[in-house]
């Protein structure tokens, strides 16, 4: 299965989260979906929705103007 969104991108929001102390469990937790489902969106499987990009960004404090650079 190839990967639907950027390697790169997505190393970079990881980093943040990492840097902000978020796991996979917490982020799952404010986006009211499963750990398994923030896996497989995190890792390019699957793709964060407009509504969990949003919500992410405000969580983690990125800009709106940055939401594009991350999930789109």
């Amino acid at each position: 299965m190839a990967k639907v969104q950027k390697y790169r991108e997505l190393v970079e929001l990881k980093g943040i989260l990492r840097e902000r102390k978020i796991n996979y469990e917490i982020l799952a937790k404010h986006l009211k979906i499963s750990i398994s489902a923030v896996s497989n969106k995190i890792n390019g499987k699957t793709v964060f929705d407009i509504l969990e990009a949003n919500k992410i960004c405000k969580f983690v404090g990125i800009s709106k103007e940055n939401v594009g650079i991350y999930f789109f």
